[in-house]
C-alpha cells in the first residue's frame, strides 16, 4: 500500500490553482502547508484545502521536517531561489515551467539536483494529455511519413489575457508569451524529433523596457534537419490561437488551443478527432510522481529536460 506524502506549495495563483485541484484528488498526497506573499489568497486557498499551515516565508515551510515535496509554483525569476532552499533542506521538486529565469540558473538547479539524489520533476500538463499519446503512437507506426516541417503559431489579441492580469506575465525580465507559451510545445519538440541545433530569432519589443515582446519570427533547426518555424504576435484583431503543427508527407497533425486535434491526410483536409478517438494517455502528473515517490518507474519531465528547453529559450528571447 502506497504511503501518503505531504506537500508544501510555494505560490497560490492561477497556475499554482489548476494543480491544488489535481493534487487534492490525490489519495497519495496531503497538502500540509501553503506559502505566499497574499494573505488573502492564503486563506481562501487554506479553507479549500482543510486549513493546513500557512507561511508568508518559503523558508519557513521549507524548515518543516514532514514535508516531503515542495510544489514551485512562483513565477520564473523566483524558481531558483526556492527550488536551491528546497534542495538544501531535503525535499523533492515539482517546478513550474520554465524551469529558471536563465540558462546559467538552469545548469545550477540540475546539477543541484543530481547532487541532492531527489527527485526532480517539472509541470507540462500536455505530456500527460490524449494529444500528446497520439503522436507518440502516429511516430511509432510511421504515420506522419517524412517530417516536413512543424510550426507553432501563437497569436493573442491581448496579452496578457484577461484572465492573467498579473504583476509580472508582461514583463519582460520573466513574463511574455514566449516564456509562457513556447516550453510546452519546446519540450514535445525535444522529446520527439530531437535537439536544437540552431536558432534564428527576430523579436519586436515596445518602447517601454519593462513591456514584454509584441512578436516573434523564429526558426529553429534540429539535429535530424527538422525545420520549426515560430510565429508569435500580439495586438491583432482576431481571436487567440494557438497552433502546434507537424506537417508530415503522408499524415499531418494539428493542436489547436491546447486540446483540439485536427489531422489531415495527403492532400485533403482537416478534419477535427474526437477526443475519444485519440489515444487515450491514462496518465496523470500527480500519480506518475507519486509512483517516482514510492522508488517506481514514473513518467515524469526532469530538470534534464527543463534545462534543454530553457537552452532554446534563451536563444529564442535574444539574451
Amino acid at each position: 500500500m502506497n504511503k501518503t506524502y505531504n506537500v508544501g506549495i510555494v505560490g497560490l495563483g492561477v497556475v499554482g490553482q489548476r494543480l491544488i485541484s489535481e493534487l487534492k484528488k490525490s489519495s497519495n498526497i496531503s497538502i500540509k502547508a501553503l506559502c505566499d506573499y497574499n494573505e488573502e489568497i492564503i486563506q481562501k486557498t487554506a479553507k479549500e484545502c482543510g486549513y493546513p499551515d500557512c507561511f508568508t516565508d518559503y523558508q519557513d515551510l521549507m524548515r518543516l521536517e514532514e514535508i516531503d515535496f515542495v510544489y514551485v509554483a512562483v513565477p520564473p525569476a523566483i524558481h531558483y531561489e526556492v527550488v536551491m532552499a528546497a534542495f538544501d533542506n531535503n525535499k523533492h521538486v515539482l517546478c513550474e515551467k520554465p524551469l529558471a529565469n536563465s540558462e546559467k540558473e538552469a545548469e545550477h538547479m540540475l546539477l543541484a539536483a543530481k547532487k541532492s539524489g531527489l527527485i526532480h520533476a517539472m509541470h507540462f500538463p500536455l505530456v500527460y494529455e490524449n494529444a500528446y499519446a497520439t503522436i507518440e503512437k502516429m511516430l511509432s507506426e510511421e504515420a506522419f511519413g517524412e517530417i516536413r516541417r512543424i510550426t507553432l503559431k501563437m497569436h493573442f489579441n491581448e496579452w496578457p489575457r484577461p484572465w492573467q492580469k498579473t504583476n509580472w506575465i508582461n514583463s519582460r525580465l520573466q513574463g511574455g508569451f514566449i516564456r509562457e507559451i513556447t516550453p510546452h510545445y519546446l519540450q514535445i519538440i525535444q522529446h520527439f524529433f530531437g535537439q536544437v541545433l540552431e536558432v534564428s530569432s527576430n523579436v519586436n519589443y515596445p518602447a517601454d523596457k519593462d513591456i514584454s515582446e509584441q512578436e516573434v519570427i523564429a526558426t529553429l533547426k534540429l539535429n535530424n534537419g527538422i525545420h520549426v518555424l515560430i510565429d508569435g504576435l500580439v495586438g491583432q484583431a482576431e481571436k487567440e490561437e494557438i497552433a502546434f503543427t507537424i506537417h508530415g508527407s503522408k499524415q499531418s497533425l494539428s493542436l489547436v488551443n491546447w486540446r483540439q486535434v485536427k489531422t489531415a491526410q495527403e492532400g485533403e483536409d482537416w478534419v477535427i478527432i474526437n477526443d475519444s478517438a485519440l489515444e487515450q494517455s491514462n496518465v496523470s502528473l500527480v500519480e506518475e510522481f507519486v509512483k517516482k515517490l514510492n522508488k517506481r518507474d514514473g513518467q515524469i519531465v526532469g530538470f534534464d529536460q527543463g534545462l534543454a528547453v530553457q537552452k532554446v529559450l534563451e536563444k529564442l528571447i535574444g539574451k
